[in-house]
This record gives C-alpha cells, sequence and structure tokens, in this order.
C-alpha cells in the first residue's frame, strides 16, 4: 500500500499514452493507483502499455453506438464498487460528462486545452469540452499554469494545477538507435503540420539562412495536414531542408530526437507543448516563438531559447547557434540542471498528491 493510502482510479486513453506513462511510472510509488486505458481497439502498443503497469484496458465504442451508453454506465459502476478516493479522469467521452456526477462520489478531469487549437476539426472532442464545461466545470484540472490562468479569467477561479511532465516514454520504449555523426547543426520541426504550428515562418527563416550561405541542417517530421504541395515545393527548395511528411511511430521518435540538436516550435498559439516536454527527456533544447505556453516552459538562454514571432527573429537564433554549435551542449545542460527540476514528473508528483487529497477531502 502506498505511503498516504490514497486510492485513485486514473481514466487515460490512447491519445495521451505517452504522458500518462511518464505519470503513472512516479505516481505508482505515492498512491494506490487502478489504471484503466479506453481506446477504440487494443493495439501492441496499447497492450504493452497495460503490462507494464498491470492497468486493463476499455474498448470505448463509438459515439452513435446505443450500446455505448450502457456500457459507459456498467464501467462506471465497476468504478464506484472500488470505493477510490478520487476518481481521475485525463480525458472524458461525452457519456462519461453526462453520468459522473451522478454515479461517482470524487472526480476530477484534466482540461488539457481550456484554450483550444483554433484549427481543431475533432467534433466529437469539442463537443466533449463543452459538455465538461457545463457539466463538470467545478470538477476541471488545467495541465499548466497558462491553462489555470485563462480558465480564471474565463469562470473567476484557479483550477486546480496537473503540469504536464518532462515525457520520457519515447526514450525508454523507443527502438536501439545509433547517433549518426554531422558536422553542422541539425535543426528539427516535429509533429503533424497544422497551421497553427507556424511552419511557414520556419521556412521564411531557412529561406533567409540561405541567401546567407550558412551550413545547417532542417529536418522536417511529420505528415502535412494543409497545402501539402505548396509546402513541399517550399521545402525542397531549400538547400539544407529534407521532409518526412508521414506519421512518425512512436518506436522512432527517440532516434529522431537524439540524431536531431535542436527543435524549432514555431508555434503561432499553444497551450502545452508535447514536442519541447519529450525534448527535456531527450535532453534536447528548443527554439520557441515567444507566447505564454512556452515561457512557462522555457528560461531564455538557459534551457531554450525563445524568438520574438518574426521570420528575422527566428533566422536570427538559429544563425547564433550555427555560429556557436557549442552552445547546444549548454542548454542541454541547462535542461538538466534547471528545467528537469522543476517538469521531471519526480519534480511535479508532490503537486499531484496534494491536488488528490484535497478532492478527498472536499
Amino acid at each position: 500500500m502506498a505511503e498516504n493510502n490514497l486510492k485513485i482510479v486514473y481514466l487515460t486513453s490512447e491519445s495521451y499514452i505517452d504522458h500518462s506513462y511518464t505519470v503513472v511510472q512516479e505516481l505508482k510509488k505515492h498512491a494506490d493507483l487502478v489504471i484503466f486505458l479506453q481506446a477504440r481497439e487494443a493495439t501492441v502498443e496499447i497492450d504493452r502499455w497495460c503490462k507494464k503497469f498491470g492497468a486493463e484496458f476499455v474498448e470505448r465504442k463509438r459515439f452513435r453506438n446505443p450500446l455505448s451508453f450502457i456500457s459507459e454506465i456498467f464501467f462506471l459502476l465497476k468504478i464506484r464498487k472500488m470505493k477510490p478516493d478520487v476518481v481521475w479522469f485525463n480525458t472524458m467521452t461525452v457519456y462519461q460528462v453526462l453520468l459522473a456526477d451522478l454515479l461517482l462520489d470524487k472526480f476530477l478531469v484534466v482540461m488539457h486545452d481550456v484554450d483550444l487549437h483554433p484549427e481543431s476539426k475533432d467534433r466529437h472532442g469539442l463537443f466533449s469540452v463543452k459538455m465538461t464545461m457545463k457539466l463538470a466545470l467545478k470538477k476541471i484540472c488545467a495541465a499548466s499554469r497558462t491553462q489555470a490562468e485563462i480558465f480564471k479569467r474565463q469562470h473567476g477561479f484557479y483550477p486546480p494545477v496537473f503540469q504536464l511532465p518532462a515525457i520520457n516514454y519515447y526514450k525508454e520504449t523507443g527502438d536501439k538507435a545509433a547517433v549518426k555523426p554531422s558536422d553542422k547543426v541539425r535543426f528539427f520541426f516535429f509533429g503533424s503540420v497544422e497551421r497553427y504550428k507556424g511552419i511557414e515562418m520556419l521556412l521564411d527563416a531557412a529561406e533567409l539562412l540561405q541567401k546567407k550561405g550558412l551550413k545547417y541542417e532542417l529536418n522536417i517530421y511529420g505528415r502535412i495536414k494543409y497545402d501539402e504541395e505548396l509546402i513541399i515545393d517550399r521545402i525542397r527548395s531549400l538547400v539544407n531542408a529534407s521532409i518526412y511528411n508521414e506519421f512518425i511511430d512512436y518506436r522512432k521518435i527517440h532516434s529522431v530526437y537524439i540524431n536531431n540538436d535542436v527543435l524549432i516550435l514555431p508555434y503561432r498559439q499553444v497551450t502545452q507543448c508535447g514536442p519541447l516536454l519529450i525534448g527535456y527527456s531527450e535532453g534536447v533544447p528548443s527554439i520557441c516563438s515567444d507566447l505564454e505556453g512556452f515561457r512557462e516552459y522555457v528560461t531564455e538562454d538557459v534551457d531554450g531559447m525563445m524568438f520574438d514571432n518574426t521570420a528575422s527573429g527566428l533566422a536570427a537564433k538559429m544563425e547564433e547557434i550555427i555560429n556557436d554549435p557549442e552552445s547546444v551542449k549548454r542548454l542541454s545542460r541547462g535542461i538538466e540542471e534547471n528545467a528537469m527540476k522543476k517538469f521531471s514528473m519526480q519534480a511535479l508528483a508532490g503537486e499531484y498528491i496534494e491536488n488528490f487529497r484535497k478532492c478527498a477531502k472536499a
């Protein structure tokens, strides 16, 4: 039995399998944790995850399936019989939002995006968020202090914060890979290419560097979700750039990080940023847009850099690193000495447990 005797039922989904891995790995040391992973189907990845943590897979039926509502009732009743101190939802289905307050005593739900991404097209997800805001407002937790402040401005009170930690999932589960040496600084963009992520600004910056004849590499990993031909043409026009226009399998992500030097995050809007948090675990620094969501996680010129949200500003930061490659090692040391002391799950676990205690006593 865990030291504080808290019994927590944790329900997560395949969308958050990486961050949940890091969270569960540490929380099991501090609480009696019962874990469920809900997904449409069981994959090899999910099966491995569940076996590692003794978690139970729960099939998530489609919203329109008439059995979905019934299955959710039985699932929540099963949880209630466990008599947990707190039920912690990493996300909720629409039916769970409707049923949780009726069937469960104490529960919390993490709202990962209080400030929704502008191009989000997940109708079911958006509807679920709206329903959660309407029916479970007092149960909502934020995944960062930036999002908590936005929530407070919107709703008048500050929610509990379950700060997203540095994500070690890919480092621990990825294929073993050798580091390929390079005599150039290797910049990279990682993740699906969507409008709000600002790939055009990165390409504009790369064009400015190309005009100066600077030697470096730019690797772009992720499926292009819009203007595909136009973006590919622009990338191919750059002497130093490569594009991997595909979904990157989770087993290859560790190799992507260790074979590049600096992550570029030219986002126009950010809530929390998975690629940044993966980078912290891998010791890979980032150059980020000067946005509130990044300022929360990045200490300028200590464990990363921020630019002024212009292509010329980004190009200047990249040029600074090209001219001083040793700065990559300095920033990487800063991640270990600064960022990880604040954002590792070991550092954050105490706040998580305190949130659970407050909920259990309420």
